[in-house]
């Protein structure tokens, strides 16, 4: 820069435009570098989704659910909800031992513990977890529910029922789907089959809260995306957003702070202590009681939905199995004696009121229940189901006594971290269920 004087007085300085013209030629060039690795990057990460770290998944549900999870479609107007890709095929190996799969990563104390596994995950020509790519015309038996109709370990429960059988299968179900999807699915795609049986599973784990947001959604007329992108600012929708958060809230934590592991819990077996990691929200449905579960619009809806389908199948000819699936919580709660471990569990249920006092939508607020209070509700899905088939004669088989002694008696029938069953479960499943058939 140049200075000049005026009167006496040292004038502003002026720019060199030579000094100027190298400045821009050094930052525009660095700038649009920048930027373009930038884009590379976001890019890369959401198609090649697997690269990005389970912890970073873990930390949002948007970035978890629709960026490590791009491979769904999605129906408008909302009937189906949703359903895989089809001819999608998934396969590496997968470890259930891994508390991030649960929600429970940061809150479960690290260890060496693996139980990894070559998992395949394939779809058919329309989208459901079917092995083979194209449909039949018939098939005996059709399958439905969430994600205990995928795969959870080497050999599934549906695999197993099929040879033990040698009856036809086809499974219509994908994760997170609650008994509104699953009834809608059976409908549009099983009852043509013509199956001898229908079987619905019923998880207690979360089909309360699904059933909610399936309502909810459909209300809106929305499909499941756009519902859940409303009001999403578009930075949380950058996967490198995320990356760069995560890495900073690692450096804020100091590196001799002693954090408080909620997990592993310890149940007590015959065998000795069951360690295990909970996932959160599976505590939420627990925690209702009886009469405000039985009050609410959402097992009113369920209960119309299963009513409709039982009509459905008898006009065909075919019995409907509603199989009632315990959350491991559910399973453990009984045998969960460590005080510490009591508490842990406690400190993540809710007080479950109803919107219109007496009646309405079920709504879950944060103070959580007393040990006396959970004992008394932890049961009370199971109970109601039972109670609703016996009075419509529905085929109804609740799987948690069963596993709750074989548990007791024999070890784990989930998997440590992941809340889905386990290789044994999976034999132990498929046999009750032919059990019932026969």
């Amino acid at each position: 820069m140049n200075f000049s004087w005026q009167n006496g007085l040292m004038a502003q300085p002026t720019a060199n435009p030579r000094a100027t013209a190298t400045l821009l030629h050094f930052l525009v060039p660095l700038l649009l570098t920048l930027l373009a690795a930038w884009g590379t990057l976001e890019l890369g990460l959401r198609h090649f989704y697997q690269l990005i770290p389970l912890p970073v998944c873990a930390s949002d549900f948007i970035l978890g659910s629709y960026y490590c999870q791009p491979y769904f479609v999605y129906d408008k107007p909302l009937r189906l909800a949703y359903r895989y890709q089809p001819g999608l095929r998934l396969e590496g190996y997968w470890d259930p031992a891994n508390p991030y799969l649960s929600d429970a990563g940061p809150e479960t104390r690290p260890s060496d513990r693996t139980d990894a596994f070559w998992y395949v995950f394939q779809t058919d020509e329309m989208g459901f977890p079917n092995s083979q790519y194209t449909w039949q015309e018939r098939y005996d038996i059709i399958v439905t529910g969430d994600s205990f109709v995928t795969r959870s370990a080497p050999q599934t429960w549906i695999e197993l029922l099929a040879v033990q059988t040698g009856k036809s299968i086809l499974t219509l179900g994908a994760s997170s789907w609650t008994t509104l999807n699953e009834v809608e699915a059976v409908k549009q795609f099983g009852l043509d089959k013509k199956p001898q049986w229908v079987v619905l599973l019923y998880f207690s784990g979360n089909d309360l809260i699904n059933a909610q947001q399936y309502l909810d959604k459909q209300a809106s007329g929305l499909d499941w995306r756009e519902y859940d992108m409303q009001g999403v600012p578009w930075y949380r929708r950058l996967v490198t957003y995320h990356l760069a958060r995560y890495a900073l809230q690692s450096r804020r934590v100091p590196a001799d702070a002693a954090p408080r592991y909620r997990y592993p819990v310890a149940v007590t077996t015959d065998w000795g202590p069951l360690e295990t990691v909970f996932k959160d929200i599976h505590l939420l449905p627990m925690s209702a009681n009886y009469e405000t579960i039985a009050a609410s619009d959402e097992f009113a809806a369920i209960t119309r939905a299963l009513r409709e389908l039982h009509e459905l199948t008898a006009v065909q000819n075919a019995r409907l199995l509603l199989v009632y699936v315990p959350s491991k919580e559910e399973v453990y709660w009984p045998r969960l004696w460590d005080d510490v471990d009591v508490n842990n569990a406690l400190e993540r249920s809710v007080t479950v009121t109803l919107s219109q006092g007496d009646h309405g939508r079920l709504l879950w607020e944060s103070q959580y229940i007393s040990y006396d209070t959970m004992s008394a509700n932890y049961e009370a899905q199971a109970r109601l189901l039972a109670e609703f088939a016996a009075a419509h004669q529905i085929d109804f088989l609740d799987l948690t006594p069963v596993l709750r002694e074989k548990t007791i008696r024999e070890g784990g029938f989930y998997h440590y971290a992941d809340p889905h069953w386990n290789q044994a479960g999976n034999q132990l499943v498929a046999d009750l269920i032919q059990a019932y058939m026969r």
